[in-house]
């Protein structure tokens, strides 16, 4: 991959190797859970808004072993169909573009000149023989190629700024500078024929977070503060050229503050100080639902977002690719 001599890793560059290896130990375990379905938990329509793509979101609640501990879990699904591809290497293109061209492409300028979708710059790495190491700062740009997982990389570290990430006003919307750490490893893509009957091909990609968030924020839950944290993007693709997604974000455990104003939540800190000084009489678990639907929302509105953009991206790029 580098072409230059690789700078030396600092302490901070330590501190976040250890981090990566923390998320992958217990991301592995979470992806894992995704896949298999989550046992049993409390699933429930979400409403993200209005956007260009047919699609449909479901929120849910359940718990999971890590490490030997119980910890509770929230997350989501979304389904979209994002395009269709009538070219005569449907499949092949497919596969190329989740693996090699997906997050990296996948950013644009929205309709009121604010950058959309994903900035995305790869770092820190392992390779497959257990040597750490950093790619130079002239060769960051955009991700990495996924077929080099497993092959040359063990894992390599992404950094990524949420372009779309905001909050809303009434009719204001005010964008809010957010990025997360993700570390791809190879357990998180699958390339599968036929998986069902449905589909002739699956091509699955995703990444834990890590437990750092490289913009500070004032967020108590949310990039950099989820616990551990996945995320999964499966695209599929009918025998009549049709190609459907399929996004899953989990984190465990459930969020435990809104906000972390010097260590302090004013809504689930409050919640439950009224909880205890009434002896019950005021149970906040109806609020701590609420408010962890409403993140799920946010959640699920950024990445439909991306979706609407990459569908667009991908249109422009299959275009361009030979018979």
């Amino acid at each position: 991959m580098a072409t230059t001599t690789a700078p030396a890793l600092t302490n901070h560059d330590r501190f976040l190797i250890q981090k990566c290896e923390d998320a992958i130990r217990d991301g592995i375990t979470l992806e894992q859970w995704c896949k298999s379905g989550g046992g049993a938990r409390q699933e429930f329509a979400l409403s993200p808004g209005v956007f260009k793509l047919k699609n449909r979101a479901e929120g849910y609640f359940g718990n999971i072993m890590l490490n030997g501990e119980g910890r509770t879990v929230m997350g989501c699904r979304q389904y979209i169909d994002f395009a269709r591809c009538d070219h005569p290497r449907a499949a092949e293109l497919l596969q190329e573009f989740v693996l090699g061209q997906f997050l990296t492409l996948a950013h644009w300028k929205n309709e009121d000149g604010h950058p959309g979708g994903f900035g995305i710059t790869h770092s820190l790495y392992k390779t497959v023989d257990g040597e750490y190491g950093q790619t130079p700062k002239t060769e960051q740009a955009g991700a990495m190629d996924w077929r080099d997982m497993g092959t040359k990389y063990r894992w390599m570290m992404l950094t990524v700024l949420i372009n779309d990430f905001s909050l809303k006003m009434g009719p204001m919307k005010q964008y809010l500078n957010e990025a997360a750490c993700v570390v791809p490893l190879p357990e998180f893509m699958h390339v599968v024929k036929n998986p069902t009957p449905e589909y002739v091909l699956e091509v699955s990609i995703g990444y834990p977070f890590i437990d750092y968030a490289p913009i500070p924020n004032f967020f108590g839950y949310g990039p950099g503060k989820f616990g551990i944290a996945v995320k999964l993007y499966s695209f599929f693709l009918t025998a009549d050229g049709q190609i459907k997604v399929v996004m899953e974000f989990a984190s465990a455990p459930r969020a435990e503050k809104v906000f972390d104003l010097k260590g302090l939540d004013p809504v689930y800190g409050l919640a439950d100080l009224m909880q205890k000084l009434t002896l019950g009489a005021f149970d906040s678990r109806w609020l701590h639902d609420m408010m962890d639907t409403t993140m799920l929302n946010e959640h699920c509105s950024v990445h439909q977002l991306l979706m609407d953009g990459t569908s667009t991206v991908w249109q422009n790029w299959i275009a361009k690719q030979p018979a």
